[in-house]
């Protein structure tokens, strides 16, 4: 059987802020270089959080809400 790595809470509201944050800082970066198709920014965004969506749908991340979540 294979054993799928799972990030903890704490792992995973990292990688979940570093994540976002990175892709923020790629879709600015890429704005200038699209000269305003807001569409593709748009479709590159959705796509960015349907990833981060089913990294969480699949069990690979455990997110709190920042800290806020009952402990475990």
């Amino acid at each position: 059987m294979i054993h799928k790595p799972i990030l903890g809470k704490t792992a995973s509201n990292i990688f979940v802020i570093a994540y976002l944050l990175g892709t923020l800082f790629f879709r600015f970066k890429l704005e200038e270089q699209i000269a305003g198709h807001t569409i593709v920014s748009l479709a590159l965004g959705g796509f960015a959080l349907l990833f981060l969506w089913a990294l969480y749908k699949s069990g690979y991340i455990r997110p709190s809400l920042l800290g806020l979540g009952a402990k475990d």
